[in-house]
């Protein structure tokens, strides 16, 4: 076995040894492969541990391969790699920087490797995440540093897909595996909703709708999640929350962000709530990502991805605080 082939088992094996034991709540194993317009061009492959550091920043630890194929030879480069994110553990648009050393197949030259760009994420499932992602990039030939690059250095723009396996942390209603059921909600009485009106302020139509409201996101109970549903096959967070209202004819921005907006602001207090009311979490990163019904008795219904259920945020079980660590709005759409 050749060095260079024993140098890139260790790394391979370094990453592993690296990444295995970290895996856990806020991390993933981001996979991504793309084109890299050099001259000539080159196809880049990566395998990267990435993890949260803290707020919106994480960082990722990685495999990098790349490959230039020419009339006369065929040319590949592995070596490792690190880079330092903002956003990219959350959906949306996220900037990140890297920097790394790859050694050649043929001739066992190091050089340096750098790039800054720009991507963006969804997460279609709380284990899964996909995005695209494009960067400028250089390989110093001399490793004299980036602020001396030389006519042989390779730079150029690259274009990647990127699959990430997620490990838990930041998925919309991922809360910890410990949670435990709330109590059983009881839709209240005729009086008791007259009740509520009187106290409130409110009338009893707007009363009654709020009710209405509640009942319809009952009725979905046990529905299972699907991104992107907005009916019985299936709900997303803002899917329920939108055909809850629409029952009732009111019609309601679709995605969570807009809904955290919709209505009036009520104070984060559970006393301060009335059934109907919207509930916004961040989930990931500072803003709302998540959103529920309020329903009564300190309960909120959402769609999770065990589907549509109730959760609590009064009660002491560790779900309950996980939630209601992340509770970031409420608003009043019936007034």
């Amino acid at each position: 076995m050749t060095i260079e082939s024993t140098l890139r088992l260790r790394l391979s094996a370094a990453f592993l040894l690296v990444a295995a034991p970290l895996a856990g709540q806020n991390s993933g194993i981001d996979l991504s492969y793309g084109y890299w317009w050099t001259e000539p061009g080159a196809s880049v492959l990566k395998a990267t541990y990435q993890h949260r550091l803290i707020g919106p920043f994480d960082y990722g630890i990685g495999l990098i391969h790349v490959r230039s194929l020419t009339q006369t030879a065929d040319l590949r480069q592995t070596g490792g790699e690190l880079s330092l994110a903002l956003g990219r553990v959350r959906s949306g648009l996220y900037a990140l920087g890297t920097a790394g050393l790859v050694m050649g197949h043929s001739d066992g030259d190091v050089t340096a490797i750098w790039s800054a760009g720009a991507g963006w994420s969804m997460r279609p499932l709380k284990f899964l995440t996909l995005g695209l992602e494009g960067r400028y990039q250089v390989e110093d030939s001399q490793i004299h540093g980036f602020w001396r690059l030389h006519p042989e250095d390779l730079r150029g723009f690259t274009a990647q897909a990127r699959l990430v396996v997620n490990f838990g942390g930041a998925g919309a209603g991922n809360p910890p595996a410990t949670a435990r059921p709330v109590p059983e909600y009881r839709p209240p009485a005729e009086a008791d909703i007259r009740t509520a009106a009187a106290g409130d302020g409110a009338s009893l139509e707007a009363s009654q709708l709020r009710t209405l409201v509640v009942a319809t996101a009952l009725g979905a109970m046990g529905t299972p999640y699907r991104w992107g549903g907005s009916d019985s096959n299936g709900f997303d967070c803002s899917g329920l929350i939108q055909y809850a209202y629409e029952d009732q004819g009111l019609i309601l921005p679709r995605m969570s962000r807009d809904q955290a907006r919709t209505g009036m602001g009520v104070e984060l207090d559970v006393a301060s709530l009335l059934p109907g009311d919207i509930l916004g979490f961040a989930v990931e990163g500072s803003g709302v990502s998540h959103v529920g019904l309020y329903v009564g008795d300190g309960m909120f219904i959402h769609s999770a991805y065990d589907g549509v259920k109730l959760s609590s945020l009064i009660a002491d079980g560790t779900d309950d605080r996980w939630w209601r660590q992340r509770w970031v709005s409420a608003r009043r759409v019936i007034n």
